[in-house]
């Protein structure tokens, strides 16, 4: 997997994340920005989570399926998002991976 997104801006990794694999829960998703940018409480991970709806939001990801958290890998009773990128967010990720200085 690429990593050119890697310390950038948090939007464009998720990008990336997606971009290079397949669709993904938002949990493991949440996990990875989270050690990548050594974030650590709770509040942080939902703001990763709100930073995931925002790219879905923009047309860039799209829900594959849902299922509630019964066993606390995200938060218990939460809504667990499986997402993949669409065409819109694959020309978007790949324009940007040109702009970004290496």
């Amino acid at each position: 997997m690429s990593d050119v997104m890697k310390g950038r801006p948090l939007k464009f990794r998720l990008l990336e994340i997606f971009y290079h694999n397949e669709p993904m829960w938002n949990y493991d998703v949440v996990a990875q920005i989270m050690e990548e940018y050594g974030m650590k409480s709770d509040f942080m991970r939902d703001s990763v989570n709100f930073d995931i709806i925002e790219v879905q939001m923009s047309g860039f990801i799209e829900s594959t399926g849902c299922e509630v958290d019964v066993d606390g890998k995200f938060r218990e009773g939460a809504l667990l998002r499986r997402f993949r990128i669409t065409d819109l967010g694959r020309s978007q990720y790949e324009e940007l991976a040109r702009k970004v200085r290496k």
